[in-house]
C-alpha cells in the first residue's frame, strides 16, 4: 500500500509514513481487502472519519491509485543488465540488476460474487457510506457504530459470518442496490429533506468514475 501511495499521503502529500495509519473503505474492520484498504497521514485519516473529506472523493482516489498503479513503467537507463538469481549477481558503477519475482495475486472473491467484479462492489460501498453519512447525522458521531449496518445486510442476504457483504452473488447485485437506497430513503434526514437526492444511480456512478480515469 505504502508504494500505491508513493510514500505520500494521496491526500495531503505528507511523507512522513512512519505515522500513516490504515483506513478501511467501505468501514468494516474485517474487510482487508487490498481494494478496501488506503494508507493516509492521521490527520486526513480523521477528516474522512468526520466527513470533512466525503467517501466517494475517498473511493475515487483509490480507483484513481489502483489505476495509476496498474499503468505504471520503471523507466530503464541501465548500462549493462543482468538477468538470473539475484544471489550471483556483481554490481559495478555501470551495472544494474533487472530480475522478477512471479507472484499470483489470489482473487479474494471468487468470479460470480459482487466482490469479483470492482466497479459494482465500489459502488455498493459508496451507498453503505452515504447511509451511514445520514445515520451519523441522526445518531451522533461518538453513538455511530460502522458495523451495524453491514451486518444487518449480510443477515438479511443470508451471508456467513466468516464472509463480507461482498460475497454476494452478482445477479443479486441490482436488489442489494436498491435495498441500500430504500435504506437510505428511510433514514431521518432523507424524510425530512426528500426532495435532495442523497446518492447516485449505479449508471451515474460509473460515468463519474470513468471520466475522473481518462
Amino acid at each position: 500500500m505504502q508504494q500505491e501511495v508513493a510514500s505520500a499521503c494521496p491526500f495531503c502529500d505528507s511523507s512522513d509514513v512512519d505515522h500513516f495509519e490504515i483506513h478501511h473503505i467501505d468501514d468494516d474492520p474485517n474487510n482487508n481487502d487490498a481494494a478496501n484498504l488506503m494508507m493516509l497521514c492521521p490527520t486526513c485519516h480523521s477528516k474522512i472519519t468526520k466527513g470533512d473529506i466525503p467517501s466517494h472523493a475517498v473511493r475515487r482516489k483509490k480507483l484513481l491509485l489502483r489505476n495509476s498503479s496498474c499503468k505504471s513503467t520503471t523507466p530503464s537507463s541501465q548500462v549493462n543488465q543482468f538477468y538470473g538469481p539475484i544471489e550471483t549477481a556483481i554490481v559495478g558503477d555501470h551495472n544494474a540488476i533487472t530480475y522478477k519475482i512471479n507472484t499470483v495475486q489470489k482473487q479474494k472473491y471468487p468470479p460470480g460474487c459482487i466482490g469479483y467484479n470492482s466497479l459494482k462492489a465500489n459502488y455498493i460501498s459508496y451507498l453503505i457510506n452515504r447511509y451511514h453519512d445520514l445515520k451519523k447525522w441522526e445518531v451522533g458521531g461518538n453513538a455511530m457504530n460502522y458495523a451495524i449496518f453491514p451486518s444487518s445486510l449480510k443477515k438479511k442476504f443470508k451471508i456467513g459470518a466468516s464472509r463480507t457483504i461482498f460475497n454476494i452473488p452478482e445477479v443479486q447485485f441490482e436488489i442489494l442496490a436498491a435495498y441500500i437506497q430504500t435504506r437510505i430513503r428511510g433514514t431521518k434526514l432523507a424524510r425530512t429533506k426528500p426532495q435532495q437526492r442523497y446518492f447516485v444511480s449505479f449508471d451515474e456512478y460509473a460515468d463519474e468514475i470513468a471520466s475522473q480515469v481518462e
